[in-house]
């Protein structure tokens, strides 16, 4: 009896392991198929998406006021670029206003906003900050959630600079009738050939504007919010801000309220601004620490939820938002794809090794595709090698995650 117990014991636990390791396998291969598809979709709808990309035609007057809005810690060295870029907007000035939260700050930054003749709000907290924080200062002191003719926000950072058309281009969606509160506007890398860690950053951005915003446009999908960008309805901005958050990641947590609530989100890829990544290693990995713990404490928090409802609902744009956080990096479904062909290949399994195989280069030819976007060459694939090392911190960072790492602060990485 005592082996007969003994052996159906083992049976189970074999049982639980192999299927165990078939939802693993199905997991890898879900989510590499859907980070692969809106590469699929570019390839055959190329032309139409970068048309959407094109500089707008010239409009009537202008209808819509806008509010200019920058949070800025310490931004003395990045912030006049942006002013000067705002300077050089073609849409009226009395149509807009510039606002700058100098939060914390110990340099020249709210200085240097009026003197470009920005209005500036100075704010002094004893502990640590955060851009939450200050936006919600800004949305406070400026009373835009009482605002009976309430203007567009668009969020900014301080590294950034804006395309002459930005607002023009803007105020062609916000003045049609029923048009999204939300719109995400594009956005491409300043420095991309600054150095390897630049180019592979530029290469990302590529991929997620072009590839991935750009053909949810064409199939009439919402698009999602990547935080540097995000222009909305002031009162929208208020009710996003009154909002517990689970995480540092607030384009996620943003998102993850007006899918719930069936705000949408729309995308306006020509209104477009350009920023500075960070050109160094451990700045970019301490960044990419951040926005993996704040993705991973959305996606345990919002996730499931917003996929049920979604299927609930019948909604392809919640479902692909939901899919979105509950997505492992890149990075991780490379390394977990090379990890099950090496498993594959220990077990004589020929066929699934070549299907591994298949699915880690097609994920290789996606960030191929990155950097023929931000126009690389030859000479500079050797940023692929300094790739490997990304790759490796991303796992680790994953792991540690895993583990209940999690970023509670917010640090500077310049």
């Amino acid at each position: 009896m005592v082996l007969l117990y003994s052996a159906a014991y083992s049976g189970l636990v074999k049982g639980l392991a192999l299927g165990a390791w078939y939802v693993l396998q199905g997991y890898v291969l879900l989510f590499c198929a859907y980070v692969l598809a809106p590469m699929v979709a570019y390839a055959l709808r190329a032309a139409a998406v970068q048309r959407l990309f094109r500089p707008p035609p010239p409009a009537s007057a202008p209808q819509t006021d806008f509010l200019l809005l920058v949070p800025a810690h310490n931004e003395e060295a990045l912030l006049p670029g942006l002013l000067a870029s705002i300077g050089r907007l073609q849409y009226p000035a009395r149509r807009f206003r510039t606002v700058v939260v100098a939060d914390n700050c110990r340099d020249r930054t709210a200085w240097l906003a009026r003197q470009a003749g920005a209005e500036c709000l100075e704010r002094t907290t004893a502990g640590p900050s955060s851009k939450a924080q200050a936006l919600r200062y800004a949305v406070a002191a400026l009373g835009l959630a009482a605002q009976p003719a309430a203007p567009v926000v668009c969020v900014l950072d301080a590294d950034c600079c804006l395309d002459p058309q930005f607002l023009a281009a803007l105020d062609r969606h916000f003045a049609r009738p029923g048009a999204a509160p939300v719109v995400q506007c594009s956005r491409r890398v300043a420095n991309a050939f600054e150095s390897d860690v630049t180019m592979l950053d530029a290469a990302a951005e590529a991929l997620r504007q072009q590839v991935g915003a750009g053909t949810r446009q064409l199939l009439g999908l919402e698009s999602f919010i990547f935080g540097l960008g995000c222009c909305l309805r002031a009162p929208v901005l208020a009710r996003l801000l009154a909002v517990p958050s689970a995480s540092l990641a607030e384009d996620k947590e943003w998102k993850a309220y007006l899918t719930r609530h069936r705000v949408p989100v729309a995308y306006c890829p020509a209104a477009s601004l350009s920023y500075l990544a960070v050109g160094t290693g451990p700045a970019f990995q301490q960044q990419r620490r951040r926005w993996l713990s704040g993705h991973a404490v959305s996606g345990r928090a919002h996730g499931l939820a917003l996929l049920a409802q979604g299927l609930g609902r019948g909604s392809l744009s919640q479902v692909d938002f939901a899919c979105e956080l509950l997505q492992p990096p890149r990075s991780l479904l490379l390394a977990a794809a090379l990890a099950l062909g090496g498993a594959a290949a220990g077990a004589g399994r020929w066929a699934l090794l070549a299907g591994w195989l298949a699915a880690a280069a097609a994920l290789l030819g996606y960030g191929l595709l990155g950097l023929h976007l931000v126009g690389a060459r030859a000479r500079h694939l050797r940023a692929l090698l300094y790739g490997g090392r990304l790759v490796a911190g991303v796992v680790k960072s994953w792991v540690l995650i895993g583990l209940g790492f999690r970023e509670k602060e917010w640090r500077a990485t310049r």
